[in-house]
């Protein structure tokens, strides 16, 4: 684990150079091109960042195609060893920068997403979530960039289409850099990383396949819309904060470059702070909260405010704190098999998406002859609208954190058990634990890593409060409260979530503990026919300490009366590892019953509690209620 963790420090040195050197380079050959009078400033800027995207966009497949079927690691070394090789060739021709940069821009549309591929095997190997790992990253990248643009643009303000008179120390520096990057990339691999052993023309053809699969996934769609659409954002806005700050529609190379280092700057502190919420499902709340932020910022810009170098990096810290869950979600959701072509495909998206709304402030200054202010306003309403829909998409999410911050108050957590480590992140899941008091499926779902939908009794869900939360917040499956049913329409719901890829929590008992000296009920028999028809569905078998003796515990009386509201309540997690119950035992539903409890019961030893013996399920039982 530690050697994987050093491996990942590693990647973190080798991108951040990476990233360091291309973008002093990017500012190096614009301020080379416009010095020699091939262009002016503008036409420069244009000219170099349309060669660093094309290959990026035009050699997408054959980019996937590299880092999905070679090793990804060595893929790293060869495009580090790229561009090491020709910087140092061009620095010895001392010329031709525009071609120098064209052939960096091919190692870096391979670099960039191979990088990035690596990052969900690394989170595996590693054992620290991929959020964190993302806003550590991400931090870097952004950090690099601003320290790209202050070694080159900050170098002379005072006649930013000059050369420095220190040309070649700097160019010999970008040698350095990129050598930094060749060889703390020599180490970087992890063993949890998968690969398709494909010919190099089926690996082309694959990458089509994998971008249909990969759109088909409702989450992995939704976070590339995302991400290209936050980077487009971006974009509009430094064009914007450019004319805006600096004065009309005149071009500087020195003024666009302090605008997006305060940027860059800001990116990386949201990041930071983004991966600081490690589970990887809250995270995604982030998201509509940083929409605001950024949408509000354009607002008051636009609104004939007097924005300055420090209101740049406010908003740019918005734009961090939505970029590490998108991107880290995206990640997640990619097949392990596809994760090069995936990269590769956000890669190519993002820059589509940046063309094209450079296009598009191009049309709103020169033709449309709109003004910087008015230019924001159309960012800000754009932003607002995606902000509202995110609102949408994350209630869920914003529900849980917002829920997150009254635990902390209300309880102290504690949690154990190989299911932390080992829990699923993706398919069919069922949880059975004990139901000890009302807040039992949210305290689950404070340590275990998935969206859970729970199965509510339909006294409570059709409370006229909870009803609403149920359906579009919590995506609970409602259960008829009555006696003995041949028809139990619930169950098939919940066999249909399971074929959904869904987590699925049961409390089998049916009803919430009652006494002190009975922990545990009979289970019924639902658990039993969900499984039976869903054999193959891996089970996770936990133990909730604490609920009974809280607030919503019917412990000394009812729940939320006459008790003293919960602070700093101590709450133990006891999370079995997942595994399949097999044909044998599931072939009969007492002793299907009678492992599960043993099961639940056994989990407390994980908290280090004493064991209780289960109650033996009778030879004859009523249906589950």
């Amino acid at each position: 684990m530690w050697q994987a963790r050093w491996k990942l420090v590693s990647l973190w040195f080798s991108q951040t150079a990476r990233v360091m050197a291309d973008n002093a380079l990017r500012f190096f050959v614009c301020i080379d091109y416009a010095a020699r009078g091939d262009a002016e400033q503008k036409t420069a800027w244009l000219i170099v960042t349309v060669i660093f995207t094309t290959p990026a966009i035009l050699l997408a497949p054959f980019n996937g195609a590299l880092s999905n079927s070679l090793p990804k690691s060595r893929v790293l070394i060869w495009s580090a060893l790229l561009g090491l090789i020709v910087m140092t060739v061009f620095a010895l021709l001392e010329g031709q920068w525009l071609s120098c940069w064209a052939l960096i821009a091919i190692g870096s549309a391979v670099y960039g997403p191979t990088r990035y591929a690596m990052l969900p095997a690394a989170a595996a190997d590693t054992k620290w979530p991929l959020t964190r790992i993302n806003g550590f990253i991400e931090m870097g990248t952004f950090t690099a960039i601003l320290g790209g643009l202050v070694l080159i643009a900050g170098t002379k303000p005072d006649a930013p289409s000059e050369l420095p008179p220190w040309t070649t120390a700097i160019i010999w520096g970008l040698v350095s850099l990129y050598c930094l990057a060749l060889f703390t990339a020599l180490p970087v691999g992890f063993p949890s990383d998968v690969r398709r052993d494909d010919a190099p023309w089926p690996a082309v053809r694959g990458f089509f396949a994998d971008c249909a699969a990969i759109w088909r996934v409702r989450e992995a769609r939704i976070c590339l819309i995302g991400l290209a659409g936050k980077r487009g954002l971006i974009i509009g806005m430094s064009n914007a904060m450019l004319a805006l700050l600096f004065g009309g529609n005149r071009f500087n190379l020195s003024e666009m470059a302090v605008i997006v280092s305060w940027v860059a700057g800001g990116v990386a502190l949201g990041s930071l702070l983004a991966g600081l919420q490690k589970h990887p499902r809250r995270v995604l709340a982030l998201v509509p909260f940083g929409g605001i932020g950024f949408t509000l910022g354009m607002a008051y810009a636009a609104g004939g405010e007097d924005p300055n170098l420090w209101f740049c990096a406010l908003v740019g810290m918005t734009a961090g704190v939505i970029n590490v869950p998108l991107a880290a979600t995206y990640q997640a959701a990619l097949p392990a098999d596809a994760r090069g072509n995936g990269m590769s495909v956000r890669n190519m998206t993002d820059y589509i998406f940046a063309m094209v709304v450079a296009l598009g402030m191009i049309v709103l200054t020169h033709f449309a002859a709109l003004t910087p202010a008015q230019q924001l306003w159309i960012i800000a309403s754009v932003s607002g609208c995606a902000t509202v829909g995110a609102w949408w998409v994350f209630r869920r999410e914003v529900a849980e954190q917002l829920l997150e911050f009254a635990f902390a108050i209300m309880f102290r957590f504690r949690s154990a058990g190989p299911g932390l480590e080992k829990f699923p992140l993706k398919g069919p899941v069922i949880v059975v634990a004990n139901h000890s008091c009302y807040m039992d499926p949210l305290l689950l779902g404070k340590v275990l890593p998935r969206s859970l939908i729970p199965m509510m009794t339909s006294v409570f869900f059709d409370h006229w409060f909870l009803r609403w939360t149920m359906t579009y917040l919590a995506d609970a499956i409602r259960v008829e409260k009555s006696g003995f049913r041949r028809d139990v329409p619930e169950l098939r719901v919940a066999i249909a979530a399971l074929d959904a890829g869904k987590c699925l929590v049961i409390f089998p008992e049916g009803r919430l503990r009652r006494s002190e000296e009975q922990p545990l009920k009979m289970f019924g028999q639902g658990v039993w026919h969900i499984l039976k028809e869903r054999p193959q569905t891996p089970v996770v078998v936990c133990w909730i300490e604490g609920g009974w003796g809280s607030y919503f515990s019917y412990f000394k009386g009812p729940p939320t009366k006459g008790k003293k509201f919960d602070i700093a309540h101590p709450i133990g997690i006891a999370v079995g590892e997942p595994h399949l119950l097999g044909e044998e035992l599931l072939a009969d539903q007492r002793a299907t019953r009678q492992y599960l409890m043993e099961q639940c019961l056994a989990a407390r030893q994980h908290l280090g509690l004493a064991p209780f013996v289960a109650p033996q399920v009778e030879a004859e039982t009523r249906e589950e209620e």
